[in-house]
């Protein structure tokens, strides 16, 4: 008789495909074939790709939360700032398919999906508490960090540094570059709005 699988076990095996073929890549039928069962079997777990999708995202979500709170463990300011991004740097290399998904924004419906959200946010926060940031630069300066991350190890994903300089030289100087930034936060005034 066939093992049954439970939902759990249906998006950890779709998170590691999204990883090997791609997050826009993975089918129902790719799913199906990989956890060994005909693809209409996936629909008793998820209702549709975005669905997956969304679950994939708060797997992903609840996996790099723990790596990053490992990480930056008794850490602060540019240390705990460094671990932040070379630990996502490094998760992001080795699950570019679950990394994909964690780029989209949970619905606000997704209770899974925002709880994972936030529990990703509340690392990232304490990670960033030794700057000693106002409650309302919060914000910026996570979306300063994630992007700067982000767009680093998205453009490295792609192939996109090919220059002979060490990549990883200048990643530990965008790290440096967001330290500065980060330390002189509170003496900037707000900028004007667009």
């Amino acid at each position: 008789m066939a093992k049954r699988l439970s939902r759990p076990e249906v998006v950890e095996r779709a998170a590691l495909l999204a990883d090997e073929v791609g997050l826009h890549q993975l089918s129902f039928t790719r799913l199906g074939r990989a956890l060994g069962i005909a693809p209409p079997g996936v629909y008793r777990h998820v209702a549709n790709l975005n669905e997956l999708r969304a679950a994939i995202n708060a797997h992903a979500a609840r996996q790099v939360t723990a790596a990053l709170s490992s990480a930056c463990a008794g850490l602060s300011e540019r240390d705990a700032l460094a671990a932040l991004a070379q630990t996502l740097r490094v998760w992001a290399k080795e699950h570019p398919g679950q990394y994909e998904a964690l780029q989209i924004a949970p619905e606000p419906d997704d209770g899974a999906g925002q709880i994972a959200a936030e529990a990703l946010l509340s690392v990232i926060t304490a990670s960033i508490k030794g700057y000693s940031l106002p409650d309302v630069d919060l914000t910026d300066s996570i979306r300063l960090i994630r992007s700067t991350v982000h767009g680093f190890v998205a453009l490295e994903l792609a192939g996109g540094f090919k220059q002979p300089r060490d990549i990883n030289v200048s990643f530990e100087r965008a790290i440096d570059s967001l330290d500065s930034t980060l330390r002189t936060w509170a003496m900037r005034p707000d900028p004007a709005p667009w």
